[in-house]
C-alpha cells in the first residue's frame, strides 16, 4: 500500500499529459508540437480525513476536478477549461497559483452522472 499525497499546487506534484496522439488533437488550435496537454495529479483533497486518493485535473480557473467528472463533461466545456495548447500556457497558470488548493468536490452542473464517458480520453489519462 502506498501513501497518497495531499493535492498541491506545486508544479513538482503535477504530471503533464500530452494528448497529441488523440484523434481530436488536430481540432485544437494554437498548440505546440506535443500539445494539447492536461495537468494531472494523484492525491487526496485537503481536509479529507479519509485521505481517499484519486486523479485530478487542473483547470484554467486554478481549481482541481476529479477525472471521473472530467471525462463526462461536454467536449467544449472540457476543452475551454482543462486543455492547454502549449507548455507555455501551463507554466503561466502554474506561476499564478497560490499554496491554497481549490477543489471542485461536487458534480459540476454541466455534467450528467450517467453521461457518456470519453473512452479514448480516459485511456490517455490512465496512460494506456
Amino acid at each position: 500500500m502506498s501513501i497518497s499525497q495531499r493535492l498541491s499546487n506545486h508544479f513538482s506534484a503535477c504530471r503533464l499529459i500530452s494528448l497529441a496522439k488523440l484523434k481530436a488533437a488536430s481540432e485544437i488550435l494554437n498548440k505546440d508540437s506535443n500539445g494539447p496537454y492536461l495537468i494531472m495529479q494523484h492525491g487526496y483533497e485537503p481536509g479529507d480525513a479519509s485521505m481517499r486518493a484519486g486523479d485530478y485535473l487542473l483547470g484554467r480557473s486554478g481549481a482541481w476536478l476529479g477525472t471521473h467528472w472530467f471525462i463526462r463533461m461536454p467536449v467544449q466545456d472540457r476543452r475551454k477549461e482543462f486543455l492547454f495548447g502549449t507548455v507555455a500556457e501551463v507554466m503561466e497558470l502554474m506561476e499564478t497559483l497560490t499554496s491554497k488548493v481549490s477543489v471542485i468536490s461536487t458534480k459540476p452542473d454541466n455534467v450528467r452522472e450517467d453521461g457518456p464517458v470519453d473512452e479514448e480520453l480516459q485511456k490517455a489519462i490512465e496512460g494506456k
